[in-house]
């Protein structure tokens, strides 16, 4: 070969190749001859040889100098490609172009850059060649997409920019602390709600004495006012709900009968002999506790929230609602004298329905605080709520049902003629106030809205506002169905509140057997 094809050129543009596939993949090389030959090598490989080298023998294409750049050649009966197309004859490359050497042969890309510049790739490049090196060189679908992905970090973390590189580093950073700062915080919101954060709603208030307990109208009256103002904003909040949001609405307007006061008291008996605890009070005003048949039973009464999860008459309610006992510490000094607590009266107050459902406990969970309540008369089949097998996702807006406050709650909801009413003699019982707003049309759940903060495999954190009596009732989505029942208040956690994951719910449900869940 003549020394003049041997000469290098000094160009305004650097050629160079890089090596996409094949044994030097991610390698790069500078052309400078005015003549070579793109030769195929038995392993998959590219290599550019002088005209007379003893391996260029067999070649697919010639490259011949043109300026700043090279123009290619195909070899007769020798398949090249650029950029996907078939090289018939000859044409000039550009910057960026594929070539493609042999029918699915070893791929390059062909680049020219300016003396002395840092040979980099932009990412939509680094993306490209990735991409094409993964094609060539996979041999399956799982081997192209694994050299891909391999391909794809090794050039956005070598290839790429200085400045990018960092942009990835900080950005990975940020998402490390985000990651950790998470876990960390839902570490301590568990260990808040296993140690010493959680305040069980439906026990908080209960009555120490409420067996023959009256409430003269001017106390109603009072406990009106009292509770309409802690319970305005809500109830504000409630109409603008209803009257902005048409899809929240109709949530609420569809799911309210299903959603159920609870009303119950209980006392304590002595396992032996199954008398009950009862309570005199002495002239001096003192309160006497006795075991004889002859003074008023301790009763203890509480409220709560149930909703309906089959025509039948089955309710869903947290375990603390049907066992009110569980964690009230007034009840253990009877428990260390060996008496037993026990349900005296569980009712539900249905919207729509006047007199109030009898009900008993089915079962209760072990697991998470879920009980399963039944009706034992059957008046009518029920609408039941739908359980959703998904968790919800942090920022997904919630409604939540129930009676917060109880009795009091719906008391405050009513009209001082209302209360004067069911106040003939003065007074009134605290069972017979349920029944008379039952009858009047008021037992209704109060709905109040909110955004779900966390989500773990627990529990489910949330803002929408509750109060003492909300224990039980279905946290839902926008779509209507329970992803959550409200079981807990975060005393130190800005009013959040806890609720068990639907998913619990519905294994717990699934493990009642046939003859029970009818």
């Amino acid at each position: 070969m003549p020394d003049a094809e041997r000469e290098s050129v000094a160009p305004d543009q650097v050629p160079v190749v890089v090596f996409l596939s094949g044994r030097r993949r991610r390698q790069t090389e500078t052309l400078d001859q005015k003549t070579l030959r793109v030769v195929k090598g038995p392993d998959a490989d590219v290599r550019f040889l002088l005209p007379d080298d003893e391996n260029a023998q067999e070649f697919h294409a010639t490259l011949h100098r043109a300026g700043d750049t090279y123009e290619i050649a195909a070899t007769p009966e020798r398949n090249v490609w650029v950029n996907g197309e078939h090289v018939d004859v000859s044409r000039v490359l550009r910057s960026g172009d594929l070539l493609e050497i042999g029918q699915a042969g070893p791929v390059v890309r062909y680049r020219l850059y300016p003396p002395g510049a840092t040979r980099r790739k932009s990412v939509a490049d680094a993306v490209a060649d990735s991409f094409n090196g993964a094609r060539a060189d996979g041999r399956t679908r799982l081997g192209k997409a694994t050299q891909f992905a391999a391909n794809i970090v090794r050039d956005l973390a070598t290839q790429t920019s200085l400045w990018f590189r960092i942009w990835v580093l900080v950005l990975l950073t940020v998402l490390v602390i985000s990651v950790v700062l998470l876990v960390v915080q839902n570490l301590r919101l568990q260990k808040r709600m296993a140690l010493e954060g959680v305040r069980i709603e439906g026990i908080a208030e209960m009555l120490e004495r409420t067996g023959a307990q009256t409430m003269t109208r001017e106390e109603l009256l009072a406990l009106q006012a009292a509770v309409e103002t802690r319970l305005a904003a809500t109830i504000e909040r409630l109409e603008m709900l209803e009257a902005r949001s048409e899809v929240a609405a109709q949530v609420i307007a569809a799911a309210s009968s299903s959603v159920v006061l609870i009303q119950g008291a209980f006392g304590f008996i002595e396992p032996q002999t199954g008398r009950s605890l009862r309570y005199v009070e002495s002239p001096e005003g003192l309160v006497l506790f006795t075991l004889e048949d002859k003074d008023k039973v301790v009763e203890l009464t509480f409220t709560g929230t149930a909703f309906f999860i089959s025509a039948e008459g089955l309710l869903l309610t947290n375990r603390h609602v049907a066992q009110p006992w569980l964690d009230d510490p007034r009840t253990e000094i009877a428990k260390e004298r060996g008496l037993t607590p026990v349900i005296q009266r569980l009712l539900a107050f249905v919207p729509g329905i006047k007199d109030p459902i009898a009900v008993e406990l089915l079962r209760a969970s072990d697991e998470a605080d879920l009980a399963i309540l039944k009706a034992t008369d059957k008046l009518r089949e029920f609408v039941a709520l739908e359980l959703d097998p998904e968790a919800p996702r942090p920022g997904e807006e919630i409604l939540v049902l129930g009676y917060p406050a109880g009795v009091q709650g719906l008391v405050a909801r009513t009209s001082p003629e209302f209360l004067t009413a069911i106040t003939p003699d003065g007074d009134v019982s605290f069972w017979l106030v349920a029944q008379r707003l039952s009858e009047a049309g008021y037992i209704k759940p109060l709905a109040s809205r909110g955004i779900v903060s966390q989500v773990s495999k627990e529990v489910i954190a949330y803002d929408a506002e509750t109060a003492i009596g909300g224990s039980g009732g279905p946290v839902m989505d926008l779509s209507g169905r329970v992803v959550a029942i409200n079981a807990a208040i975060l005393t130190e956690f800005g009013g959040s509140n806890l609720g068990v994951p639907a998913p619990h719910a519905l294994k717990f449900i699934s493990q009642l057997p046939p003859t029970e869940s009818k």
